[in-house]
């Protein structure tokens, strides 16, 4: 048999041969080659694709963009037209009535003088302070109803005029005006207190002996005692009925004096003060360099090129005419850094100029915020006894109390009449006496506020003779004080409030009365934190029905409701309170917003931030353009559209206003579900994502929504034809009421 082949070995591939290997090399390479050039086809491909995919978006946001830009500018444009339309509604309206109030008070046939025409109230003040046979204190009170209206109505007059009115010649005799009709009633007054006292004797009290009167009238309380028994053991004496009494000393009980004490509803003296009404800064002069002057300089300092440092000066001198408040603030805040920066040269001021041209709107948005923050005078008092009436508010009117000289009395001897001639003017006693300047410098502003007289002092006070005089008040009923109230007495020198002089202050708060311990004569008042309610905590306007609205404020201390109908308003206090007494009589009165705005400040609930209340108060302040624009629109929608405070609002910077809103046609409170996030910027508005209840804040919008030029827009597209209707059948008068009083509490700030 032949041999069997052998079989190959297993696993062990067969040799390739030479043709074998290049072929499969040139096949490798041309497979290399086919796939790099699939790649690169697909690759142009895809760069193809892309680019026509940005083409395609980028014309697609530029025709977004032209639509938006389109969008906004139209919803600008009505929406300027509707506030310009309600604004010369207005304006016609308040015209016509000032027209008619004029016409109307120039036809009345009273005998009453005009306050606002010069001749009239100068020959009424002329004739009543020459006028000495009717000095009765009963005619003194009732002539003074018509003096304190007259200085209403000059006041309202004042009110009504523009800065630009203001400055008229014409009208500068106005504020004197004020101030003469009300130093006429302090001088008739104390010509009918001194009358008085020269009857003490025939008016005297059958039991006591010594004078005790009282005489009234809505807006004047005078209490008048007369010591004439001379009792040794008289310490004290309360006016009946009128719960006001006063402690005198021992040695007044034996001397000739009388007290007088005078509680005015009224406050006389507090717009005297500096600190009473908010003063701008004044702008610094401008100083102008002679352009010779300041080539000179720069040749001193060796400017390489003079020709060019005269043209950079030249431009230099322009953009400071064109830009004077930049130049005030750099000029001040120079003079205010403790090492002064060198001066730049033409070309250095230049450049930035040139090279953050880009930025020009930012800076000047926050050269305009640090013009805002140093808008207003500091009027902070070295002194920190003296009352800054920006910081606080006096509460419940005046009490004067006042000694006076007890002028002799008539004696009768047998059937002769004899009477001293006595002066005819009201002498006032010094107590302490300049003598006792010791004593003056021993309880003047030695006691902090509230605390209890220190029988040491007391004592070192009896030795020195002039120990001090007990003034017991009752506070009104009709005025709320939402904390221990201080007291203060009027500085007639200084022209102001002041803390000290007053010690062993006790307030009774169940039956509403106030004591104290003082050296001092002359008016007194309570005064009263101004921003105690501030900030608020939360508020809401819901929608009542067609022209009719609630804005509901909750605030520090109180809670508030507002109903406003049409163009008046009245006040109420929230259902779920405790009634406060001291407010039943402002209830439900309906009067015109800043009436009732007025009424509620002197009543001691104040939610009515001033420009300077932020340094009072910690807030996050928001851009004031944008805060005004958002409460007018809310104001155009109020009739059907709730809005209410959102906790967003002070994590978002000055920038943007955040708040809640939801479409209300009923009068039942919205649903939780039912509310949205609106986000207002001075140039954009939109729907949010996020809710109260999430626990962090994002700017995304809500699906489905898009962007709007103001929250007036975004409101209408989120509400239904029936909203919109309800908004377009909205009475201008009614919408300048809730603008009112959204500007007046500044909501998106204060909360």
């Amino acid at each position: 048999m032949p041999p069997k082949p052998k079989s190959p070995v297993k696993g062990k591939k067969p040799k390739q041969t030479k043709a074998e290997k290049e072929r499969q090399k040139k096949e490798e390479a041309e497979r290399k080659l086919r796939e790099e050039e699939e790649a690169r086809l697909k690759a142009e491909q895809e760069e193809k694709e892309h680019q026509e995919k940005e083409r395609l978006e980028n014309e697609e946001r530029s025709r977004i963009e032209a639509e938006e830009k389109e969008q906004h500018t139209a919803e600008v444009t009505e929406l300027g037209n509707i506030l310009h339309g309600n604004a010369t509604a207005l304006q016609n309206v308040l015209e016509e009535r000032r027209s008619k109030a004029k016409w109307d008070r120039y036809m009345l046939c009273n005998g009453t003088p005009d306050p606002t025409v010069p001749g009239e109230i100068n020959t009424y003040i002329n004739l009543w302070k020459e006028d000495k046979d009717r000095n009765h204190i009963d005619y003194v009170l009732d002539e003074s109803k018509l003096t304190l209206l007259l200085i209403e109505e000059v006041e309202e007059h004042i009110k009504s005029l523009t800065d630009e009115e203001l400055l008229d010649p014409n009208n500068k005799f106005l504020q004197d005006t004020v101030t003469d009709l009300e130093s006429l009633i302090s001088h008739k007054l104390d010509e009918a207190s001194l009358q008085l006292l020269k009857k003490a004797s025939d008016l005297a009290d059958t039991e006591t002996g010594n004078l005790q009167i009282v005489h009234s009238s809505p807006q004047i309380t005078l209490m008048m005692w007369g010591n004439l028994t001379k009792n040794p053991r008289f310490k004290a004496f309360e006016f009946e009925g009128e719960k006001q009494g006063f402690e005198l000393p021992k040695h007044f009980a034996l001397s000739d004096v009388a007290v007088r004490m005078i509680k005015t509803k009224y406050d006389h003296y507090s717009h005297h003060c500096k600190t009473y009404q908010l003063k701008k800064k004044k702008a610094p002069p401008i100083v102008e360099v002679k352009e010779e002057e300041k080539i000179e300089d720069d040749l001193k300092e060796g400017a390489p090129d003079t020709e060019e440092n005269t043209e950079g000066l030249e431009e230099n001198e322009n953009i400071n005419k064109e830009e004077n408040n930049e130049v005030n603030e750099e000029e001040n805040k120079e003079k205010e850094s403790a090492t002064p920066a060198p001066e730049a040269t033409p070309q250095e001021e230049e450049e930035p100029k040139v090279d953050q041209e880009g930025d020009a709107v930012e800076e000047e948005k926050k050269e305009d915020e640090e013009e805002d923050e140093d808008e207003y005078d500091d009027d902070e008092e070295e002194d920190e006894d003296v009352v800054i009436l920006r910081a606080y508010q006096v509460l419940g009117g005046v009490m004067t109390f006042e000694i006076l000289d007890l002028p002799p009395q008539p004696k009768t001897v047998k059937n002769w009449i004899m009477t001293q001639v006595a002066s005819d003017e009201l002498k006032f006693v010094q107590y302490p006496s300049n003598s006792d300047s010791k004593l003056n410098g021993t309880l003047s502003g030695t006691l902090p506020m509230g605390q209890t007289l220190d029988p040491k002092a007391m004592a070192g006070a009896e030795m020195l003779g002039a120990p001090p005089i007990g003034v017991t008040l009752r506070l009104p009923d009709d005025v709320l004080y939402s904390e221990e109230p201080q007291v203060a007495y009027w500085c007639p020198e200084g022209k102001h409030w002041r803390l000290d002089g007053s010690i062993d202050i006790k307030y009774d708060e169940e039956n509403n009365m106030l004591s104290f311990k003082t050296i001092k004569s002359g008016p007194f008042a309570c005064i009263q934190d101004r921003h105690i309610n501030m900030p608020f905590q939360s508020w809401e306007l819901q929608p009542l029905g067609l022209n009719h609205a609630k804005l509901t404020i909750i605030a520090a201390i109180i809670e508030a409701e507002i109903e406003i109908k049409g163009e008046v308003c009245c006040f109420r206090q929230t259902p779920d309170t405790d009634p406060k007494p001291q407010l039943e009589f402002l209830q439900n009165k309906w009067m015109s917003p800043q009436k009732l705005i007025e009424a509620m400040f002197n009543v001691g609930i104040n939610l009515f931030p001033e420009p300077d209340s932020k340094k009072y108060v910690s807030v996050q302040e928001k851009d004031f353009e944008n805060e005004v624009a958002t409460y007018r629109q809310m104001a155009l929608t109020a009739s059907y559209f709730t809005y209410s405070y959102s906790k967003w609002n002070t994590d978002v910077g000055r920038d943007r206003i955040i708040l809640q809103g939801c479409e209300n046609l009923s009068k039942t409170p919205p649903a939780d579900d039912q509310w949205s996030v609106l986000m207002i910027s001075s140039h954009r508005a939109m729907k949010l994502r996020i809710t109260e209840d999430d626990q962090d804040f994002s700017e995304d919008f809500a699906e489905g929504t898009q962007f709007h030029a103001d929250l007036y827009h975004m409101v209408c597209d989120l509400s239904t034809d029936a909203g919109r209707e309800r908004m377009r059948q909205s009475d201008f008068m009614f919408v300048n009421a809730v603008s009112q009083w959204l500007e007046a509490t500044r909501l998106l700030t204060y909360a």
